[in-house]
């Protein structure tokens, strides 16, 4: 296998450094910069309708699968990046989620095979578990596999992994992780009986516990605290999973060996994976035209264009959207806390017209309270079904502008605050859309980009200056429609994205979220979220955008191979997939 695409990459990275170290302009600096752009999470999109769409012809489910080879592919398609840090409870970023899945392990994990649709995140299989059980409703517990062992590097250097290790990773995680609180609210205690058995007690019955708590790739991933209280986690990780961290080189590519002491021994099947961080949509489909990555998420964005350059026999896979998003707001910051305002700017919103734009599938959906890749949760504010609100998913200007006069804010101006040097060409796209359909209906606008770090622990947190708004991808990888509810609309949530004085319907908001949580039934709790999406399409808590689907490209010699959204789904459907002599010959 040609190794020239990663070679580029580290030339590339040099050749900015003295670029951008050399540059007298600050312009010239901005520009070097450019180049190294991350972005949002498009493989984290997901199908809303029976699972992801295959083209005809190119099923994945040829035989043959070789044992060896690297695997070369970038982090995270076309919204890869440099993380942040490898820590994973530090920072919830997918680019800090993403790679923990290959180095570590979780208790569950979500079925990637055949017949079990893109988007059903019910169907699991263990990772860590060699079985669990539900003793009642507030009790499971977990039989851990046999022959867990720490990879053999320091300081574990291969001893056993146990029960009572991970209950004090867990405690790790409940106290750092910005989703520790949620997972507080829910799990009373977490126990090791004995060094194969791990025991939660919940505080009460909880319907999505499996999913959305033990598989859930925001979750407690098992990860020794000897690493985490010497900091060694942030940089050479130490796991259980079923690949050895190798090397991180910024702007190029993440490396991994596989683990030939992973508990699900023989698999995993590629002997190395490197994983790439450029976020460059035309040299990653270069790079696939040239066979120099054996796979990538794309966009809908890109579609047409990409898939007429690349092999038609390889697997074409499309998926709902699942990234939640939208428009989103400080309600101490007037005059977003009157509603009328947020349903003006829902009504002014061009989203049929942005996914013309921006999604050439033709696939692509508007999201709700819920993505569209949350079947069958999600309740498409298009169908019948929605119910009278379904007019504030609809451009009406005319009926926008009435809106705002009853409120007193026709033509008001505020700065819509977005972030595209992470999120990519694809999301400043977008941002840049939703501005023209603001500035279209009268208002006064400033569209502002902000650098991630800063946004991400101001902005993306409800921390906003009088006189601002914001927009942006809010979730990457939920598992459960309580991913979304109780992390991003809870006002208990440590980090819901909305800030200031919660808006009058909180209340029976916070209600409702509670109460999901207790259906056990699966179809009454289906009713039950769909009602909610209905209501609160009625207060815009946050204006839902369009959603483009997402499109990936796996190469022909890539078998056995079947997506799962997700964080942690991209390795975990590349478990058991792996190359055709042929491509195996590369290398």
């Amino acid at each position: 296998m040609a190794t020239g695409y990663w070679q580029r990459m580290r030339a590339e990275r040099t050749s900015r450094r003295r670029f951008i170290g050399g540059a007298s302009a600050a312009g010239a600096g901005l520009a070097g910069l450019a180049l190294v752009g991350c972005g949002d999470d498009d493989d984290d999109d997901d199908d809303g309708g029976g699972g992801a769409t295959q083209a005809p012809g190119t099923s994945p489910t040829a035989p043959a699968v070789q044992r060896g080879g690297t695997l070369r592919v970038p982090l995270s398609g076309v919204s890869s990046g440099n993380p942040p840090t490898l820590y994973p409870f530090e920072n919830l970023t997918y680019l800090a989620q993403t790679p923990s899945a290959y180095h570590y392990s979780r208790l569950l994990r979500g079925v990637a095979k055949a017949d079990v649709a893109v988007e059903d995140k019910t169907v699991l299989e263990g990772d860590l578990a060699a079985k669990w059980e539900q003793v009642d409703p507030t009790h499971f517990t977990f039989t851990l596999k046999d022959n867990i062992k720490w990879q053999n590097k320091a300081p574990l250097n291969g001893r056993a992994a146990t029960a009572t290790d991970f209950v004090k990773s867990y405690d790790v995680f409940a106290k750092v992780s910005q989703n520790g609180a949620k997972f507080a609210g829910i799990v009373d205690k977490v126990e090791a009986p004995d060094e194969k058995t791990v025991k939660f007690t919940l505080k009460q019955p909880f319907g999505p516990f499996l999913s959305s708590i033990i598989a859930s790739a925001e979750g407690p991933w098992f990860i020794p605290v000897e690493t985490i209280d010497s900091g060694q986690v942030k940089q050479d990780p130490v796991g259980t999973g079923p690949y050895i961290f190798r090397d991180f080189a910024t702007g190029v590519s993440i490396k991994w060996d596989r683990n030939p002491d992973y508990y699900d021994s023989p698999l995993p099947n590629f002997d190395k994976v490197e994983a790439g961080l450029t976020n460059d949509a035309q040299r990653i489909v270069a790079a696939l035209q040239t066979g120099e990555l054996d796979l990538s998420g794309l966009n809908g964005v890109i579609y047409k264009e990409s898939r007429s350059k690349l092999d038609p026999k390889g697997q074409d896979i499309f998926v709902q959207n699942l990234v939640e998003g939208g428009m989103y707001f400080n309600f101490d910051n007037k005059p977003f806390q009157d509603k009328r305002v947020r349903q003006a700017l829902s009504m002014i919103l061009d989203r049929e017209g942005m996914l013309k734009v921006q999604d050439g599938t033709g696939k692509g959906a508007f999201m709700a309270h819920q993505p569209p890749g949350m079947a069958p949760f999600y309740l498409d504010p298009k169908s019948s079904q929605f119910g009278p609100n379904a007019k504030y998913f609809k451009r009406d200007l005319t009926a926008a502008k009435q809106l705002l006069s009853a409120a007193g804010a026709e033509g008001f101006s505020f700065k819509l605050i977005g972030n595209v040097d992470r999120y990519g060409p694809e999301a400043k796209q977008a941002w840049e859309l939703i501005h023209a359909s603001l500035l279209e209906a009268g208002l006064k606008v400033e569209l502002v980009f902000q650098e991630y770090a800063t946004y991400i622990q101001t902005i993306f947190v409800g921390k906003m200056p009088e006189g601002t708004a914001a927009v942006g991808p809010f979730i990457g990888a939920p598992n459960d429609p309580d991913d979304v509810f109780a992390t991003l609309y809870w006002s208990k949530s440590v980090r819901h994205n909305w800030g200031g004085t919660p808006i009058p319907e909180q209340a029976q908001i916070d209600a409702d979220i509670e109460k999901q949580r207790t259906i056990l039934d699966k179809n009454e709790r289906i009713t039950f979220i769909h009602e909610m999406q209905r209501k609160m399409a009625e207060s815009m808590l946050t204006i839902p955008y369009h959603a483009s689907a997402g499109y990936i490209y796996v190469q022909p010699w890539v078998k056995n191979f079947f997506y799962k959204a997700g964080y942690a789904y991209m390795p975990d459907g590349l478990m058991k997939a792996g190359f055709d002599s042929e491509r195996l010959k590369k290398g």
